[in-house]
């Protein structure tokens, strides 16, 4: 994996044939030394799935899995070798984001295969089942266990297994909430298109999204198992995979950590240090200042946690450019002064959740009134900085129209909440301020790409 990381950013058009070349540069020798361990690897891997196949029969189908995608990966290595020979830029990025995606994901079912043979006798799980007789098949006999697990193991998927497969792969990705990483991924891309830089190359864009989407998917899995004890006690998350003893609470905790590094490890050898460093910093806020402290500590838990949704823009633009500047930093206190008028208008329909769960949201704290009055004040703030980059040049008119009408509907819905205080108009308000951010960060690409 090491090597593969290291072969792919930099030693690509350096051994351009496949799979063996004649090494004449260190890149070279490196990418050559690559294939070779990986080569290595699948016959291990090959030789495992056979023994793995006689003695563990209940672990065959994590076996084939883990092959099949060895297997994979080593064919869309060989595809990437072809296109970077070609020159084509965007199919050789997509070759090199399924080449990762697929390694990761052999590592994450070897992984499983190496606990289910830790776990699992020898001889595989026993099974105690009646002796039954198919028609034109003969059966088993009921006291050889080893011989019906072989049999049970051989049997094609059952329509029942490939639903419980498919409800736990739905489980496994809602640890990394989507919902809430599709608008943060769309601020990156943002932070990527508004730089003095002008457009970055596919390159760059593809990774940073991608690894964006890695470390938020990874903050949030840590999110869930550092919060199943207050998500236990609330409505709207005890049906959550591990309040609901669906997915054992340390596997988000490893899934967390394992995206993590992975997406690190893209923004290192991929983009640049101050991309990853930025993520990074963002991931570990989130975790630990937010999730660990602020959230079970003071009522100004999202007012300061904020800051955590706030560095996708500026990942982004320093993938972009390498470095930050004055004006990215607009980006952050957009999304820093948006934070608390949307979590809020959540937290005003939730309050029962919030009291019964022991967090100190700034309605069960402060009561309604208080919260609402707070809502206005932030919203007036967050539109005055929205529309402050205009004058100072780093978006022209058809941006500033943008966001004071964005702006205005969004305060019209503030005071229609003051003057109704109720839940329906909290949800409204809820709802519009997600459509507002992405409006607004939309505005932002429009003006640059479209009227600069």
């Amino acid at each position: 994996l090491v090597l593969g990381a290291v072969a792919a950013g930099s030693g690509l058009a350096a051994c351009r044939e496949w799979p063996l070349c004649a090494p004449a540069t260190p890149l070279a020798w490196l990418t050559l030394a690559h294939r070779l361990t990986a080569g290595v690897a699948t016959l291990l891997i090959a030789a495992l799935v056979a023994w793995t196949w006689r003695v563990h029969p209940a672990a065959r189908r994590a076996a084939v899995v883990a092959l099949s995608l060895i297997l994979l990966q080593n064919a869309v290595g060989g595809v990437q070798v072809a296109l970077a020979a070609d020159g084509m830029a965007i199919p050789l990025e997509a070759a090199r984001l399924a080449h990762l995606g697929l390694g990761a994901a052999a590592w994450g079912a070897l992984a499983v295969l190496a606990t289910l043979a830790w776990r699992l006798p020898f001889g595989g799980r026993r099974v105690v089942e009646p002796a039954r007789r198919d028609e034109g098949k003969t059966t088993m006999p009921q006291g050889d266990a080893r011989a019906r697990a072989a049999v049970a193991a051989s049997r094609p998927l059952s329509h029942a297994t490939a639903a419980r497969w498919s409800a736990a792969a739905k489980d496994y990705i809602s640890l990394t909430k989507p919902g809430v990483i599709t608008l943060l991924i769309f601020t990156t891309l943002a932070g990527l298109l508004v730089t003095p830089a002008g457009m970055p190359s596919m390159s760059i864009i593809l990774w940073t999204l991608a690894g964006g989407w890695l470390m938020a998917a990874g903050a949030h899995a840590v999110n869930c198992w550092a919060d199943r004890d207050i998500d236990i006690n609330m409505g709207r998350t005890a049906r959550r995979p591990i309040p609901s003893g669906r997915i054992p609470a340390w596997h988000a905790l490893a899934l967390g950590v394992a995206l993590g590094a992975l997406a690190f490890a893209i923004f290192v050898l991929c983009v640049n240090w101050a991309a990853a460093l930025l993520a990074l910093a963002g991931y570990l806020f989130y975790v630990f200042v937010y999730t660990r402290w602020l959230k079970r500590s003071t009522p100004s838990n999202i007012v300061i946690g904020g800051a955590a949704g706030a560095f996708p823009p500026l990942v982004g633009w320093a993938a972009a450019t390498g470095s930050l500047t004055l004006p990215s930093l607009f980006l952050f206190l957009i999304i820093f002064y948006w934070t608390p008028p949307h979590f809020w208008a959540l937290a005003l329909i939730r309050r029962q959740d919030y009291a019964r769960a022991g967090v100190p949201m700034l309605p069960v704290v402060a009561g309604d009134a208080e919260t609402i009055r707070q809502i206005l004040l932030y919203t007036v703030q967050l539109l005055v900085i929205t529309l402050l980059p205009a004058p100072l040049g780093m978006f022209g008119l058809p941006y500033l129209a943008a966001a004071a009408a964005l702006g205005g509907w969004l305060l019209l819905l503030v005071v229609r909440l003051r003057r109704e205080g109720t839940p329906g108009a909290a949800l409204r308000l809820y709802k519009w301020s997600l459509l507002y951010l992405f409006l607004l960060f939309g505005a932002m690409i429009a003006d640059r790409l479209l009227f600069s």
